[in-house]
């Protein structure tokens, strides 16, 4: 069962950043009057279906199919004229619309999942707030401490890398892996900068021995309870409206620009965090589970229920950043021809564009097939790594006003 509940939580987190992002190319089409044929949820065999109202299309009428299919593993928004050679007259087919109007019909399922993942990101830091780069304590014996650095400072830089989330500056330090780090923090206005060496501490983590600050959420709870409007914890501060937006865009943006960071820095041989790996539906799921697992022993529900939102919100910007990737089958590769046909004045001919996407689509199986059997791999038992969860700069398990050094 302690399996059974984290899978099922699981499949619904995926059907409902699916479903967003089919909306988002159902709502494109529909703005640009393009017929929808099929708004599918699932892949497979057909479980459950209804017929939407009649419409004129081409000189007939017609329904949308609203179907559920048996594999929960993805989702299809079918449009009149999409895979079809094209009909001139028909005013309700996808290649018949404009390049601006096509381009947002391909987009609109990214732009969804982005949305989404602010308005979770937005919610998560108004009720929970966040940490910040501030120093609240140092440790005794610390590097941080024999660095110099003091309670008060704000940390600004690590190694030239901007530092504006906390998740931010914690990857900093897994990137460092050990070796001595270039600070650049701000005190009483004046900016300073110190070397230091992090430390590897017990529980897998690099640290150089602070207690971080925090911003307390518009709707932060206590043990009194929720406390809009009540007073801070001595020592932190309530953010804004604009801050918590901010904050959530930061946020959204930090984990678009993550995977390629990682991949970047796998390519020069640079120093990754242990975990960092690529992953697929099986891969993120053992990842949940072992995330469930843990949270909810060690945090209770609520806590959970929180946790589960902000990988709800993980989950939907990655699906975004990858349909837009310009891989062929994909809505990015879409968007690439649509600009070529911008630029030649005249679209590639369907042939050639249809021959690309059959062997991007022949590709992302297999590249599916070998991503599910690693993750198949990293799950056994016998794999050390199958340990979870990993990457603390990834989760939120730790109450934000309960910090450790």
């Amino acid at each position: 069962m302690s399996t059974i509940i984290p899978i099922l939580i699981f499949l619904l987190i995926l059907g409902i950043v699916v479903f967003v992002h089919e909306l988002g190319h159902y709502l494109g089409a529909k703005r640009a009057g393009v017929f929808v044929e099929e708004f599918a949820l699932g892949m497979g065999p057909l479980l459950l279906s209804f017929r939407g109202k009649w419409e004129s299309v081409g000189g007939d009428e017609a329904q949308t199919l609203y179907s559920l299919r048996m594999f929960p593993i993805g989702g299809f928004c079918k449009m009149r004229g999409q895979d079809d050679e094209n009909d001139p007259s028909d005013d309700r087919s996808l290649n018949n619309k404009t390049i601006p109007q096509r381009m947002l019909v391909m987009a609109g399922g990214s732009i969804m999942n982005f949305i989404l993942a602010f308005i979770v990101f937005f919610s998560l830091t108004a009720l929970e707030g966040y940490r910040v780069a501030e120093i609240r304590g140092v440790v005794d014996g610390s590097p941080a401490q024999q660095a110099g650095l003091q309670t008060g400072d704000h940390i600004t830089h690590i190694n030239g890398t901007r530092v504006t989330l906390y998740e931010n500056f914690l990857l900093q330090l897994e990137f460092s892996g050990g070796e001595e780090l270039d600070v650049r923090f701000r005190r009483d206005g004046q900016r300073h900068h110190v070397a230091l060496t992090p430390v590897y501490g017990s529980d897998g983590i690099w640290r150089m021995g602070i207690y971080p600050g925090g911003r307390v959420g518009l709707l932060q709870r206590t043990a009194e309870g929720w406390n809009f409007m009540r007073p801070v914890p001595e020592g932190f501060n309530r953010v804004s409206v604009w801050g918590t937006a901010t904050t959530a865009a930061e946020m959204m943006l930090f984990n678009i620009r993550l995977p390629f960071t990682i991949l970047a820095r796998r390519l020069n041989n640079q120093n990754i965090p242990d975990g960092a790996n690529i992953m697929g539906p099986i891969g993120m799921a053992g990842e949940l589970t072992g995330l469930y697992q843990h949270v909810i022993t060690e945090h209770g529900v609520i806590q959970t229920i929180l946790t589960m939102l902000f990988f709800t919100a993980l989950l939907s910007t990655a699906l975004g950043l990858f349909n837009l990737l310009p891989i062929p089958a994909m809505d990015g590769a879409r968007l690439v021809f649509l600009l070529i046909e911008g630029i030649r004045r005249k679209p590639v001919p369907p042939e050639r564009e249809g021959m690309v996407h059959l062997i991007g689509f022949i590709l992302i199986i297999t590249l599916a097939i070998v991503i599910a059997w690693r993750d198949i791999v990293r799950l056994l038992p016998s794999n050390e790594e199958a340990a979870a969860p990993r990457m603390e700069y990834q989760t939120r398990l730790p109450e934000y006003i309960e910090y450790n050094p």
